[in-house]
């Protein structure tokens, strides 16, 4: 009971036993990640957004919104500690220059995530291959076969495949 009086007074002094902060610093993590998930988050270093206003639309406090940009910085990001704590400070400096920095790491790193992003492709046959696969799949055709295969393509909507097939259709016609 007496350790419970203790947590509880905690809660009003902002100051915890060091057998509870690993506790609170989790239950901050999992707090910050609820109020600001990381796709928001992304979109709003996307838009510009200083620190004050990341603050208001999200109705996190100063330290919360500090450690949850830390922690998106470092985990997500993979930036050291210190490049991170950097940033953040210049972020809550209101530094815009810091703002153009961190929407393009955002930027990069979702592009990079597209990028490596596997596309599956349904081909006429009924199969569901890679894009790699489609695209030897379309070379072994002949032009008769790639026409059909475009129909295909066309009458399902499947522009991926379309494109492919005119790309490995206007190869064969060099």
């Amino acid at each position: 009971m007496s350790n419970n009086k203790q947590i509880f007074a905690s809660k009003f002094s902002g100051v915890y036993p060091d057998d509870v902060l690993p506790f609170e610093d989790e239950a901050n993590i999992i707090a910050s990640l609820l109020f600001c998930s990381t796709p928001k988050l992304e979109m709003l270093l996307t838009r510009n957004y200083s620190f004050d206003k990341i603050k208001s639309i999200t109705g996190m406090s100063i330290k919360g919104l500090h450690s949850r940009l830390l922690n998106y910085l470092n985990h997500i990001l993979g930036l050291s500690n210190s490049e991170a704590l950097e940033l953040v400070l210049k972020l809550r400096d209101n530094d815009y220059k810091t703002t153009i920095q961190i929407k393009h790491l955002v930027n990069n790193k979702n592009n990079q995530l597209r990028k490596h992003k596997t596309i599956l492709i349904k081909i006429s046959r009924g199969l569901v291959i890679d894009q790699n696969a489609c695209v030897s799949f379309l070379k072994n055709l002949s032009i008769n076969e790639l026409i059909n295969e475009l129909e295909y393509a066309h009458s399902t909507k499947n522009f991926v495949l379309e494109q492919l097939v005119m790309n490995e259709y206007y190869q064969k016609q060099q």
